[in-house]
């Protein structure tokens, strides 16, 4: 089941790390194959015929690098979103800027040019979850609810 549960996440992954008590193999997705299940056992083959096949119970941990399409900025101090409600977020940033505001597993929801300096940004159609907004070298997360 962990590894059902693990495979759900998205395939935006650049690996998957598996260990088991042998140590950790990487699997590159863009070279991922297949996976497939025959009682307890599990094989993961890659293009070219690479193969690790292991029991289930041997696998201890699953997980993943990079699994967001949201490129990493620099950290600032500077709050960038100071009000949250369940329909807007105020932002503060200043006119010109280009606001981009993602959903948890990177997908790109909006993409606009802030038009004042401190605005307001319509989250009303958002359904409740995680999310980030980044504009120039800032990022923040905010979670409607």
């Amino acid at each position: 089941m962990l590894l059902l549960s693990a495979l759900a996440i998205p395939v935006m992954a650049q690996h998957m790390f598996v260990e088991t008590g042998n140590g950790t193999e990487s699997i590159e997705f863009n070279k991922l194959d297949k996976i497939t299940f025959s009682g307890t056992t599990v094989k993961i083959t890659q293009t070219g015929g690479a193969a690790m096949q292991s029991s289930m119970g041997a696998i201890k941990r699953i997980h993943f690098s990079n699994y967001s399409r949201i490129e990493k900025t620099p950290e600032n101090t500077q709050e960038l979103v100071s009000y949250i409600s369940s329909d807007e977020i105020a932002v503060n940033c200043n006119a010109g800027d280009v606001i981009d505001i993602y959903d948890i597993i990177g997908s790109r929801l909006v993409c606009m040019r802030q038009e004042s300096d401190n605005g307001i940004i319509s989250i009303a159609q958002f359904p409740k979850g995680i999310y980030i907004i980044k504009t120039n070298d800032r990022t923040a997360k905010f979670v409607k609810r």
